[in-house]
C-alpha cells in the first residue's frame, strides 16, 4: 500500500488552498507563490538521523523535493514510523498534507454549541495540550447555526454538545478530518447536577474525558504526529 505524505510552509500572512497547493507544489512540482523556501539538505539530514536503523523489513519510502515543498512516498510502512516523518518536518514548521483525507493538519475548528459554551476555556486547553501545533479557533454556537454552517472537507473540526435528559446527561465530543470521524459521549445521571458548584465540576470532567477519548481516536487513525 502507498501512502504519500506532503510539506511545505507558507510564508507570513499567507494562506492558500491547501489541496491546489498539493497538486502543484507536490505532484506536479511546480514552483508556488506564496511557499516559503526550505532548508532541504537539513531535512535530508534530519530524515537520515530520524532512522539510523531502517531495514527492508520496515517497508520503505521515496523522498520528493522541490525547493518549497517535500513529499514521502510511503510503501507498507507502519503507522509509527510515517509519524516520525511527520515529526521531522515538523522541526521546520512545515504541518502534514494528507492527500487521503484532504486535509491539512494545522487548523482546528472548535464549536462550541449551546450549553457548551460554559466551556470553553476547559475545551480549548484539553484541545491545546493534546493536540499541540494545531492553531485553535474557539466559536459559540447555537445548534441551528452549527448545522447549517458552510462545510468544507478540508477542515479539521472539533465541536461539544450537551445533552440533558430526564435520567442521563451526555457530553459529546465530535472530531472531524476530512473522512475521518470520531463521535464520543460521556455520561453521568442526571440526579446528580442538583448543586451548581457541583454541576460545573461534573461537566468540566466528563468533557475532559470525551475529548481524550476523541483525540486518542484521531492519533490512531491519522498520521499527525503531537511531537
Amino acid at each position: 500500500m502507498s501512502i504519500d505524505l506532503n510539506f511545505w510552509k507558507y510564508q507570513k500572512d499567507v494562506y492558500l488552498d491547501n489541496a491546489m497547493v498539493y497538486q502543484k507544489a507536490c505532484c506536479d512540482m511546480e514552483r508556488v507563490k506564496g511557499l516559503e523556501v526550505l532548508p532541504i539538505e537539513s531535512i535530508l539530514q534530519e530524515t537520515a538521523a530520524a532512522f539510523p536503523e531502517w531495514t527492508s523489513q520496515h517497508g520503505s519510502f521515496q523522498i520528493s523535493t522541490t525547493p518549497q515543498a517535500v513529499r514521502f512516498d510511503c510503501y507498507s510502512m507502519e503507522q509509527a514510523d510515517m509519524k516520525r516523518l511527520c515529526a521531522v518536518m515538523s522541526k521546520f514548521d512545515c504541518p502534514l498534507y494528507d492527500s487521503q483525507l484532504g486535509v491539512r493538519f494545522d487548523k482546528l475548528t472548535v464549536f462550541l454549541i449551546d450549553e457548551a459554551d460554559n466551556f470553553q476555556k476547559k475545551a480549548a486547553q484539553e484541545l491545546s495540550r493534546l493536540l499541540p501545533r494545531l492553531e485553535i479557533t474557539t466559536l459559540s454556537v447555537s445548534w441551528d447555526d452549527y448545522v447549517q454552517r458552510p462545510k468544507n472537507r478540508g477542515d479539521i473540526v472539533y465541536n461539544a454538545l450537551i445533552h440533558r435528559a430526564k435520567k442521563q446527561t451526555k457530553v459529546t465530543s465530535f472530531l472531524q478530518a476530512g473522512s475521518f470521524w470520531s463521535n464520543r459521549p460521556c455520561q453521568c445521571k442526571t440526579a446528580q447536577l442538583t448543586d451548581k458548584d457541583t454541576e460545573q465540576q461534573i461537566f468540566e470532567d466528563l468533557l475532559q474525558q470525551s475529548i481524550a477519548r476523541v483525540v486518542n481516536d484521531f492519533l490512531e487513525k491519522t498520521y499527525y504526529s503531537p511531537l
